[in-house]
């Protein structure tokens, strides 16, 4: 009970820094290699490195998150939502190439959670990033203005 009390913790806190990570990005507050060392950080700390999750086609991916089929959803979450942040920021930056990379990823990954709430305060459900998603990709959404 104590791990899980600890994990769910280290989750909570992941996910205040994404949303310090995602208020830099869209005020145009912080230089790039800030926001990339903040996201690199994150995804560290959750199992990940980033660049290796840049780099890995969706399905090795997949395998890398769920090992043996079953998602772990908060590391899951926080790659997601890694990944959706790295997109955007690539948007705003004009690298279309990553920024659709990155977002295809991320929703990906959202997909894996399936039907599930959110993880952590102050994020929208699975399904509501996946649609912020689709309306990027579609070129129906401004990055500058994702919702939560």
């Amino acid at each position: 009970m104590a791990q899980k009390d600890y994990l769910l913790r280290q989750i909570e806190m992941l996910g205040q820094l994404l949303i310090a990570i995602r208020k830099l990005i869209l005020g145009g507050e912080a230089d790039g290699a800030a926001v990339e060392s903040r996201l690199k950080e994150v995804a560290e700390r959750s199992g990940m490195d980033l660049e290796l999750a840049r780099a890995a086609a969706p399905d090795t991916l997949r395998m890398l998150i769920a090992p043996t089929g079953e998602v772990e959803p908060g590391r899951c979450w926080i790659l997601a939502e890694t990944l959706y942040l790295d997109g955007i920021r690539a948007r705003l930056t004009e690298d279309p190439e990553r920024a659709n990379d990155s977002l295809r990823k991320a929703r990906m990954l959202f997909s894996l959670l399936g039907p599930m709430g959110a993880f952590l305060v102050g994020f929208p459900e699975a399904r509501e990033r996946i649609r912020e998603i689709d309306a990027l990709l579609s070129g129906e959404e401004d990055p500058g203005t994702p919702s939560h």
